[in-house]
């Protein structure tokens, strides 16, 4: 062995050169390692990005399966009887659909220019606006830009949300290039216009045209073609109602690219520049806000869709709603704008109200916000005497509620002048509803309608529905029968008596149907129904009707005057009336004819077989066309009757009205429900609070017939006739009677000129059989003018018939002439100063023939005396007792007038 210095040196080095060897391999290996590593990691990353992509497109639906078009929330229209829009109800998403021809290519372009330049280039991604987007949010140090393609919007506003998740993201794009293989560009872009958010909760650019401008899209200018267009972005930020100035910078920058993309030339940009839209911009949204309320009309249309959206097709009420707010519908109501028009303009008429009735309803409401944070929400109701006194009430309530005017963020007063009103009208053939003003002053949206919600007493309009009409339909009486008209009580349950009361305070005598009808008498009418018709079926006639607000507690002897539990609407009560018009057939009023859906398919109809399903008899034709001929007389009797101011007012043609009044105890409900051979109408008014109307006159029926009368004249109907009643195989013939006694006429009827015959309708089963005993025929002396006795001579006698002061006995003494006695030429008024005074004059026997069957000449009783008011009272009592068996009338009532000598 060799341990040398030399040898260990040399062993050293060698063993140095090994390790250094040694170590440069391991660099070597390890630098190897790290690289195949790195290699394989990121083959592993790539690998597994790749993996995720796939997966995530895997995840996306199918697009061949997926409809990008616009779908839902779309404006649904209400036309009116001629096909004129008269509303609209508009979703949150407010949305109207337009082709591509119908969108201006200026229009379009502005939106290509600001949203997606290379829009008519791309397959559906824009790969170098995304590495714009990169470099400008990298340049920001933040996400400031973004490169979402026309195509990409589309997408995430139809098929995806709108998060941005790169999940998201990935299947947009991947849909964005899969869609533009099976859709056109002009498609896409159809789509995407009609889908794009534009403020005011509007979507889409036909919207948005009609909400900023008033105008369709063809008509827009350029420069609002680039305003609209700017809005995109930020709805908020760059809405040209509230932020003109932001919108104007973006509009300015819409209008430079596209003269740079060359979409304009420079002298369209010049000019462009120039113009300022924001003044009609602002113009437009003012008329919007005044007319953003709807009709009374419209809001009754909507109302009765929804509900037939559930009744008839089985919707909830959630999925009828959104149908209509939504769904795109076409809604073909039955309102005639001129009618309504004519209505509207009479009813707010302030001039025809009674000065002194006036009084002021203020709905006060505010929202305000503290310095401190602290909101306030407060709300207020009273009545003034004048809106004199509105800022006094106002700025109690501020104060009352400590709020200063510079705290409020939104304040609200509601005004409605009182009385109240309301007015509906109807083409009583078809039910269809043709004009109707709900109410006066400010509303609101689905506001209280006093058409269709206010129920109030019908007050003598229900005599005609629950006395006389069953009468006449069950044969217990005739337009001609005679009632009397004595005092009348009923026995209640409690032993307490019930008596109605006539509004004048007159009673005694005989009066037809016809005339207790014209001179709306209380006791007539509760007499018919207890004693000829029954209360339950009187009740059982008024559910016929339609009236739907009755309660068990209505069947009172009070009914027919109107003296009900929680009242009618007007509409109800327009509507049975309007059966009577329409020869005893009730129809169920109508406000819309059809609903069209988006493919303009009915879903809802109401003509045709639908009228057939809502509609019934309630009485027999001829019941009906006997009542119409009666109620003629209420506006055209020969008397000056309850509702004779109609025609003071109704002048055109002279045309036919029939109809009734009814004014409720202390005058707290006008009503008049009439109608002509055209339409029917009915009218109510009062507080709407209720309260007395004191010394209100008539101007109800000044307001029904100027509606009325115009309507009929400006539409130029021409005359027509009420149909005659039928007497052919109806059991109704037409008898001639006296008008003193309603039996039959005889000669001496005739003769007798004060009172005379009259001629009416009457069944068989109520048709007199008797002839009249009550006018006799004696000789009169012309001097005294009485009847003349053994004493008068004989050239001064002459025959006449006269009436008998009693109907079953004979004349009086002091009828009898007392002029003449046994001396010649005795003038004295005392039958005591005259010699034979003691002795009686032989007179004829003015005792009624044994058989009245046998006319002894022909026949009439006296009329009582009229007594007829403008607008007539009813007596309707609160007390709703058990029926109990009424109190016969009395025996012992005077229902004559005294012994009656006609005149020469």
């Amino acid at each position: 062995m060799n341990y040398s210095k030399d040898s260990r040196a040399k062993t050293d080095k060698q063993s140095k050169t090994k390790n250094q060897r040694t170590k440069g391999k391991g660099k070597v290996a390890t630098l190897r390692i790290f690289i195949i590593s790195l290699i394989i990691g990121l083959f592993a990353v790539v690998g597994g990005g790749l993996g995720i992509l796939i997966g995530i497109i895997k995840s996306t639906p199918d697009p061949s399966t997926l409809d990008i078009k616009p779908q839902g929330k779309y404006t649904s229209f209400v036309y009116d009887a001629n096909g004129e829009e008269i509303g609209r109800f508009a979703p949150v998403d407010n949305r109207e659909y337009a082709t591509l021809n119908e969108i201006p290519t200026n229009l379009q372009n502005a939106f290509i220019a600001l949203e997606d330049e290379r829009f008519k280039q791309h397959n559906g991604i824009d790969i170098k606006g995304i590495f714009r987007a990169i470099a400008v949010n990298l340049k920001n140090g933040r996400f400031s830009e973004g490169a979402s393609t026309i195509t990409q919007q589309l997408i995430k506003n139809n098929i995806l949300t709108s998060d941005k998740k790169i999940t998201r993201k990935i299947q947009e794009q991947y849909l964005a290039i899969e869609f533009e293989k099976l859709y056109s560009k002009d498609t896409i872009l159809e789509y995407y216009l009609n889908t794009i958010g534009l403020g005011q909760g509007v979507s889409g650019v036909k919207a948005a045209a009609e909400r900023y401008f008033g105008k369709e899209p063809n008509d827009l200018t350029l420069t609002e073609c680039a305003v609209i267009a700017a809005i995109t972005q930020n709805p908020t930020r760059y809405n040209p109602i509230r932020n003109p100035e932001r919108n104007w910078e973006r509009a300015q920058i819409c209008l430079k690219k596209m003269q740079e993309l060359e979409f304009i030339t420079e002298e369209e940009y010049l000019a462009a520049l120039k113009e300022n839209p924001y003044g009609n911009i602002q113009e437009v949204h003012r008329e919007f806000q005044d007319n953003s309320t709807q009709s009374y009309f419209v809001d009754t249309v909507y109302k009765e869709v929804i509900n037939d959206l559930q009744v008839r097709n089985g919707m909830t009420a959630t999925a009828a709603k959104n149908l209509v707010y939504g769904g795109g519908l076409t809604i073909k109501t039955t309102v005639d704008t001129t009618m309504q028009t004519i209505a509207e303009k009479y009813i707010n008429d302030e001039s025809l109200y009674p000065d002194h009735l006036y009084r002021l309803q203020v709905d006060y409401s505010v929202f305000a916000k503290k310095a401190d944070g602290t909101e306030i929400n407060k709300s207020a109701q009273t009545i003034l005497r004048s809106e004199n006194e509105l800022d006094a009430f106002i700025s109690e309530k501020r104060s009352e509620w400590g709020i200063n005017e510079d705290e409020i963020i939104q304040e609200n007063v509601l005004k409605q002048p009182q009385p109240q009103a309301a007015f509906v009208l109807m083409d009583y053939r078809t039910g269809q509803v043709k004009a109707m003003a709900g109410g006066r002053g400010d509303k609101t949206n689905l506001g209280f309608n006093f058409v269709t919600q206010a129920k109030r007493q019908p007050g003598s309009t229900f005599k005609v529905l629950a006395s006389y009409a069953p009468a006449l339909d069950l044969g217990k009486l005739s337009p001609g029968s005679q009632i009397s008209n004595d005092r009348y009580s009923i026995t209640l349950y409690d032993g307490s008596t019930y008596t109605p009361n006539n509004w004048d305070n007159s009673y005694g005598g005989y009066y037809s149907v016809r005339e207790a009808i014209a001179n709306s008498m209380n006791v007539i009418a509760v007499k018919t129904m207890v004693d000829l018709v029954g209360v339950q079926t009187a009740f059982d006639y008024l559910e016929s009707f339609g009236f739907t607000t009755l309660l068990d507690s209505d069947k009172v002897y009070s009914l027919p005057l109107g003296g009900i539990t929680e009242g009618v609407t007007a509409l109800e009560l327009n509507a049975a009336y309007s059966a009577i018009a329409n020869d005893g057939t009730y129809i169920k009023p109508v406000f819309y004819t059809e609903v069209l859906d988006s493919n303009n398919q009915v879903i809802l109809s109401n003509i045709d077989e639908t009228i057939t399903q809502n509609s019934h008899t309630v009485i027999k034709a001829s019941t009906a066309q006997m009542l119409t001929d009666m109620m003629t007389e209420v506006i055209d009797g020969p008397s000056k009757h309850t509702g004779s101011k109609i025609r003071q007012h109704f002048t055109y043609q002279n045309m036919p009205i029939a109809g009734k009044t009814g004014t409720t105890t202390d005058e707290k409900d006008l009503v008049f429900s009439g109608y002509t051979p055209y339409y029917s109408a009915t009218i109510w008014t009062g507080y709407s609070q209720p309260s007395p109307l004191n010394k209100s006159g008539s101007y109800h029926l000044m307001i029904w017939s100027k509606i009325m009368s115009e309507i009929h004249e400006t539409l130029e109907l021409p005359y027509k006739s009420f149909p005659t009643v039928a007497i052919d195989n109806s059991g109704v013939s037409e008898y001639t009677i006296c008008n003193v006694s309603g039996k039959l006429a005889t000669a001496l009827c005739r003769e007798d000129h004060e009172h005379g015959v009259i001629s009416d309708y009457f069944t068989s089963s109520t048709a007199p059989t008797e002839y009249c005993d009550v006018h006799v025929e004696v000789e009169i002396c012309t001097e005294s003018g009485k009847v003349a006795n053994e004493y008068c001579p004989e050239e001064l006698k002459e025959k006449r018939s006269i009436v008998r002061n009693t109907l079953n006995g004979s004349a009086v003494q002091d009828k009898i002439c007392d002029i003449h006695g046994p001396e010649e030429n005795v003038e004295t008024e005392n039958p005591e100063d005259i010699p034979g005074a003691d002795q009686i004059p032989n007179v004829p026997d003015l005792t009624p023939p044994s058989d009245s069957t046998t006319p002894p000449g022909e026949v009439v009783p006296t009329p009582p005396t009229d007594s007829s008011s403008e607008d007539v009272p009813s007596d309707t009592p609160s007390d709703g007792a058990p029926l109990e068996t009424p109190v016969p009338p009395s025996e012992d009532s005077n229902n004559e007038n005294d012994f009656f000598v006609p005149q020469s």
